[in-house]
């Protein structure tokens, strides 16, 4: 037994080294890949970017479009507004607002002193805060694993198509983002890593397949995934080029993974204002990883782990030119920017856990405001409509006496109104409740009716009293425009 024992030992040990040579073999001509690979066996934990101790507490981000730069993203009142808080969620939650630390007013300071104050090590200390509520809480500072995957340029090409009856977005896009590897450099260094080399290296498979890569967590929120037309992790097929890479410059060494191509997404669309409706199209990318203050939810860490994804200035400044560059002329693009999210699933069924937990992971959402051109619809259908419905209208000027007249046309109004109604049915999305166009045109029906119902009552009570009929004619043509223009206005400008 003992000697069946050393055999398997033995067997796996030259199993292990032929395996680690055969992959090493791939690598050539990929000298950093080649190197890390080789120290595989003795780099296997997961690789977190930083371990801290302090409070927890992440504040949110903006784009100051005079500064080009990312600031903290502050109230009305200059007061900084929490992104992420890892210990105390009960009373520090996404979009908190915090007026003041250990006494000082965070009004009055600039981000960078308001995040030395909460991201120093505090030793397991604590902060004193005031929340803008008014509620004073002490949160302790503990240790926790940090990854900050970095979005560094987003090029937003083109919005190719909004297909608002699927719910679907169609754009074509470049992406890129970075995941710092100091672990990496350190062991590139303990190798006499050689700073001449060149500052980019595509990552071999082996590599790709046996080093661990958290920035492959990173995920787009895609209906669908057309490998004919987009070029990212997903694909099966080998690429011509590659979508991670090795880079180094400025001291740091990263993993470097592109996306590009043209994405599917699905969105909400709110169509109660159409055709003068304004949208919010959203592209969110998840960081695939947990974050959690809970140790024993978290799967590579003996503590609690914090992920985020934070777009870097690159990503702003390119997404910002893009207001310039729309190409679909059915829209027109007002701003652009970048939010931070937080998904928290309450009932998340955790396969390796085999339980259902809460389930928190950050995530970025690229926000593009658009608002729809709407001349089209005012000079095809609106005014059209209104048209024809003063042709109806206008019959109630003809005498009250020549009721076979008035009954003809505006018989024939109501009629045409019903046809055009066809011509233009395919430009109005079909949904369940009403748009401002439907109230428009399903209010023009009924003041088309008018005029018909008011010839067959004509007709009726002509030889009765056509002093009567006369008088509230008269009355019906003149205050019935007034509440029809009135009505017109509040559809669509309440």
């Amino acid at each position: 037994m003992f000697k069946r024992l050393i055999l398997l030992t033995f067997s796996l040990i030259i199993l292990n080294f032929y395996s680690s040579n055969v992959h090493a073999n791939e690598c050539e001509g990929s000298p950093w890949s080649k190197t890390i690979l080789e120290y595989k066996n003795k780099h296997d934990e997961f690789p977190f970017l930083e371990t801290r101790n302090d409070t927890g507490i992440f504040f949110d981000f903006e784009w100051d479009k005079d500064l080009k730069k990312i600031i903290v993203r502050r109230d009305k009142n200059k007061y900084p507004i929490v992104r992420f808080s890892l210990f105390n969620k009960l009373d520090i939650e996404q979009g908190s607002i915090i007026k003041s630390v250990e006494g000082n007013n965070l009004s009055k300071l600039s981000d960078d002193k308001i995040k030395s104050i909460f991201l120093q090590n505090l030793n397991f200390g604590s902060l004193k805060l005031e929340l803008k509520n008014g509620k004073k809480i002490t949160i302790e500072a503990k240790p926790y694993k940090l990854n900050d995957f970095k979005l560094v340029d987003f090029q937003l090409n083109s919005i190719q198509n909004i297909d608002s009856k699927k719910g679907i977005i169609e754009i074509s896009f470049d992406s890129f983002f970075e995941n710092n590897r100091p672990d990496l450099l350190n062991i590139l260094i303990k190798n006499n890593f050689d700073y001449d080399e060149s500052n980019k290296e595509a990552l071999c498979e082996a590599v790709s397949e046996w080093i661990t890569l958290p920035i492959k967590a990173i995920k787009y929120n895609e209906f669908k995934y057309d490998e004919d037309v987009r070029k990212g992790l997903k694909n099966k097929t080998k690429l011509k080029d590659s979508v991670l890479d090795f880079s180094f410059n400025e001291g740091k060494f990263r993993v470097v993974r592109s996306e590009s191509g043209v994405g599917f997404f699905r969105q909400e669309f709110d169509f109660k204002k159409f055709p003068f409706d304004k949208q919010k199209l959203i592209i969110s990318v998840t960081s695939g990883i947990r974050s959690s203050s809970d140790k024993n939810l978290i799967k590579f860490a003996d503590t609690a782990a914090v992920t985020f994804i934070t777009p870097e200035n690159g990503a702003f400044s390119t997404l910002n030119k893009f207001k310039e560059k729309n190409y679909l002329k059915e829209w027109k693009v007002l701003s652009v920017d970048i939010k931070s999210k937080e998904i928290i699933d309450e009932n998340f069924n955790d396969k390796d856990l085999k339980k259902n937990i809460i389930h928190n992971e950050n995530t970025i959402n690229l926000e593009i405001n658009i608002e729809r051109q709407y001349k089209h619809y005012i000079y095809k259908i609106i005014i059209p409509v209104f048209l024809i419905l003063c042709v109806a209208w206008f019959v109630l000027w003809i005498p009250t006496k020549h009721f076979e007249t008035r009954l003809t046309t505006s018989m024939v109004a109501l009629l045409s109104l019903i046809a055009y109604n066809f011509v233009f049915a395919d430009d109005i999305p079909k949904l369940q409740y009403l748009t401002s166009l439907d109230k428009y045109i399903l209010l023009s029906y009924v003041f088309c009716c008018i005029p018909t119902f008011m010839s067959i009552w004509c007709s009726r009570f002509i030889k009765i009293s056509q002093a009567k009929v006369t008088r509230v004619n008269s009355k019906i043509r003149t205050f019935g425009g007034l509440i029809y223009l009135v009505l017109t206005m509040q559809i669509f400008y309440s």
